[in-house]
């Protein structure tokens, strides 16, 4: 029968009919590859109990040499790689075929609800505050961000300079620096327009910003230069590898965790000039870009991810429902039995960093709950100090009117 892959892609040069050419599932069942953009994509997703969503591919605007993307087609897909943003500036919108693929169900890499929910930027930031609560602020040092809801909010201007970045947009787009008050109520008036939320952050005066990039596990970072104030808009800058640090590989795994699980990111941080400190800015999903010069490397690791990934979805051996005895098969016996023993042993050792990250998380909890308390108690004293300074002052008004001389009756007879 064979499964059927569908890739959707953005980059119109990466062919992924040529990367899984020869590679089959279990090494013998057939992989059908089909490729395209959102915006060539339509579906729809039935209620059938088996294979439910049918999509409709338009031919390529340009499509690459030798494939199907020549003609219009249509397939069944049994698993997806997600490599296109769904979301980006006016009339860029595909938000309905990710649904469509989240109703049906299907597989992918990376997950379709990961993909729906990292579409907005505060949902992204909550989750990376998440992960700086749980692991400390000294060991992942996110940027401080404010939030505003409409441009109604937007009523104290916060400490300039700082960036301003209207909803969801990505690479540049809907982003200004804001250096005074005035520049602030300018901002406002074009946010009452629009009508989206805006997000604030403190511009960090910068001379190179870095990305860490995980694929499966493999690991690459990346220092870029730009004498943009906007890191990655420009013809001028310059990309070249940094080290891989214990520090910034934490961040990495940490957001791997995020969303239910993230095999493929990228996560963009800031290096101040001025006090040598890094900052975490934002954490990028499946859509990353790839370095040019690692093109091919790095879609080959795409393309193992997804067939392990295929494999424990669709396991050879329906009898065993752990993908990973599944996916063994090629193995000796004397193999399975050691890397059963060594899957043991991880799973000790991640339900006791769970058990860890739990009692982390309560403590954590208990001190969130601590500090609302103090919060509102302080609160509460304010308002009642508040209340005695009002109180005191109507004594005192009324002591001033009994000690006023009162006019006689023959004053006021003859007044």
């Amino acid at each position: 029968m064979g499964k059927t892959l569908l890739v959707v892609e953005c980059t119109e040069h990466f062919n992924w009919y040529e990367r899984f050419a020869g590679f089959k599932l279990h090494g013998k069942e057939e992989i059908r590859v089909e490729q395209a953009t959102f915006p060539d994509i339509s579906l729809t997703s039935y209620p059938s109990s088996g294979n439910p969503l049918v999509v409709n591919l338009r031919r390529a605007a340009r499509p690459l040499p030798n494939t199907p993307q020549d003609r219009d087609r249509t397939c069944t897909p049994d698993f997806i790689l997600l490599r296109s943003i769904t979301r980006g500036i006016k009339g860029q919108d595909s938000r309905n075929v990710l649904l469509g693929m989240i109703h049906a169900n299907v597989p992918s890499v990376n997950s379709l609800l990961s993909a729906q929910l990292v579409l907005e930027r505060p949902v992204m930031f909550s989750e990376l505050r998440k992960i700086q609560r749980r692991v400390g602020i000294d060991r992942f040092p996110l940027i401080a961000q404010t939030y505003y809801a409409s441009h109604r909010e937007m009523l104290i201007t916060p400490d300039p300079p700082f960036v301003a970045k209207m909803a969801h947009c990505h690479a540049g787009y809907g982003k200004m620096k804001v250096d005074d008050q005035k520049q602030f109520e300018d901002l406002r008036s074009l946010v009452a327009v629009h009508g989206d939320y805006v997000t604030v952050e403190p511009f960090i005066d910068w001379d190179w910003d870095g990305r860490v990039q995980r694929i499966g596990e493999h690991y690459r970072c990346f220092r870029r230069r730009n004498p943009n104030w906007k890191g990655n808009t420009g013809h001028s800058m310059v990309i070249e590898d940094m080290e891989l640090t214990p520090e910034i590989k934490l961040w990495a795994d940490e957001c791997a965790k995020a969303f239910g699980g993230l095999d493929i990111l990228g996560l963009d941080f800031l290096h101040d000039k001025h006090s040598d400190r890094l900052y975490i800015l934002e954490v990028n999903d499946t859509a990353i870009g790839l370095v040019h010069k690692y093109e091919d490397e790095d879609m080959d690791h795409m393309r193992d991810l997804v067939l392990m990934r295929m494999a424990q979805h669709y396991p050879d051996h329906p009898d065993h429902p752990d993908p990973a005895l599944a996916s063994s098969s090629s193995t000796s016996p004397s193999e399975q039995d050691k890397g059963k023993e060594e899957g043991e042993e991880k799973e000790k050792e991640e339900e006791k960093e769970e058990e860890k990250e739990e009692e982390e998380k309560e403590s954590a909890e208990e001190s969130e709950g601590a500090r609302k308390v103090i919060t509102e108690l302080q609160s509460e004293l304010s308002l009642l100090r508040s209340k005695l300074a009002r109180e005191r002052a109507r004594v005192a008004e009324l002591e001033a009117a009994l000690a006023a001389p009162k006019p006689s009756i023959l004053d006021r007879i003859f007044k």
